[in-house]
């Protein structure tokens, strides 16, 4: 069955009037003010307490019961494939159904895959880590973008850059506080209770998020094909070079992901520290990434070219955060959290900061597509990342040179995407 309607429009990128001086919005009078993104911005903060809970037990319990860095590592693997394979499937359907009810019934199917933990108690039973995060990745592929791509439908022009900002950082806010405290609730009182936190995180979250009100109407077509649909987003990006441009940008990222495996080794094995280490590295990670987008607001305004300027230094930023944290293996764990923090201050606005342009540059119709496109290939290059640093480990190569290598990928593809993005045909 073939696809109706969906052309791609001309190849160009909307260009915001010089002359609109838009009224500046804060933080906290966007979440005062706005009920609408306020219950969509506690239901994601929950959500992700919920998983990042249970991400630090999962990769403590992973490396406990195999011994083996590459176990971590094939957890966190198992949670990115399932992302990437799925993008045919859950951008149309954001585009093609209510995005609110998708996050609903993503929260659902997230809640009973996070109780799949539960039956893990030893290394026959590991399969089920990988299965479980598998599931979990699933709803994910479909919860996530349909959180971003609603957020232009329920905050006006003036709302989206503190939308944007307090949206895309949710996960950084969720890495520094949930790793930390699941670190800590993990030692104290068992990796199960973890597990059945992350369930009812679930829970929580869906009943802020049936209160939303929202406007955004699906386009109504006599014929629907979702690969059909699929194929219109590829076109879209294919007509929209500087679109296309964006979306490398996270994927860029994903190229060194794999050396976010290395936490769990540092945090365990080198600064001997248990998940309370993993917690705390992990949560330094969240501070940077949270703090990176909030720093850089006032210094880039609303204007898309000094925040692709700012991407650009992010990628360097990043690069020297995990030379840096190479380098703290012969010095202590707080010097590791620092690096981490420097890092993904750079990762956060790299990611934030994507996320922001698109969202003000890619139609409505579109936007689901495009925001699933441009997550699933961060989760491919992120996969074969993990799979090649967790290899890597498993070789015995040192941890310390693998920092060092991720950050030699960072500043690399940086200097790349920064001269690509500069050409006529792809400056946002």
């Amino acid at each position: 069955m073939k696809i109706s309607s969906d052309k791609p429009v001309e190849n160009t990128v909307p260009v915001e009037p010089e002359n609109r001086k838009a009224r500046p919005v804060g933080y906290v009078e966007l979440v005062k003010t706005n009920a609408n993104f306020r219950n969509l911005w506690f239901g994601q903060l929950i959500s992700a307490a919920g998983d990042w809970f249970n991400n630090v037990a999962l990769l403590g319990l992973a490396l406990q019961l195999t011994g083996s860095g590459f176990a971590a590592g094939m957890v966190l693997l198992a949670t990115g494939l399932p992302y990437f394979l799925l993008i045919p499937v859950a951008g149309p359907i954001v585009d093609r159904y209510s995005r609110k009810t998708v996050m609903l019934l993503a929260n659902l199917a997230g809640a009973g895959a996070a109780l799949t933990f539960l039956l893990v108690h030893d290394a026959s039973t590991v399969w089920l880590l990988y299965a479980g995060s598998a599931l979990l990745s699933s709803t994910a592929a479909f919860f996530n973008p349909a959180s971003n791509a609603i957020v232009p439908n329920i905050v006006n022009d003036d709302e989206l850059y503190p939308a944007s900002t307090l949206s895309s950082s949710t996960w950084g806010i969720m890495v520094m506080v949930g790793s930390a405290l699941g670190g800590l609730v993990s030692a104290q009182f068992g990796r199960e209770v973890v597990f059945l936190i992350n369930a009812a995180s679930f829970i929580l979250s869906n009943f802020l998020i049936w209160q939303i009100k929202v406007d955004h109407k699906p386009a109504k077509k006599v014929q629907y094909s979702t690969w059909g649909d699929f194929q219109a987003g590829l076109t879209y990006l294919k007509l929209h070079q500087p679109i296309m441009g964006l979306v490398g940008c996270k994927s860029g990222w994903g190229l060194a992901g794999g050396v976010l495996v290395l936490l769990t080794v540092f945090g365990q094995q080198i600064f001997k520290a248990g998940d309370s280490g993993i917690g705390w590295l992990y949560a330094g990670r969240g501070l940077g990434a949270l703090a990176g987008p909030l720093l850089i607001q006032p210094l880039v305004g609303n204007r898309p070219e000094r925040l692709r300027l700012a991407i650009a230094i992010a990628f360097v930023v990043q690069g020297g955060g995990y030379m840096l944290f190479g380098f703290s293996a012969g010095i202590g764990l707080g010097l590791a959290v620092f690096a981490l923090v420097l890092a993904h201050s750079g990762g956060g606005i790299t990611w934030v900061g994507s996320s922001i342009l698109l969202q003000q540059k890619v139609p409505d119709e579109y936007r689901g597509r495009v925001f699933a496109i441009d997550l699933g290939l961060s989760t491919l290059t992120n996969s074969i990342s993990t799979l090649t640093w967790s290899i890597a480990l498993e070789l015995h190569a040192s941890p310390v040179a693998l920092a060092l290598a991720g950050s030699v990928v960072f500043i690399g593809y940086g200097l790349a995407w920064t001269y690509l993005t500069s050409r006529s045909s792809f400056r946002v």
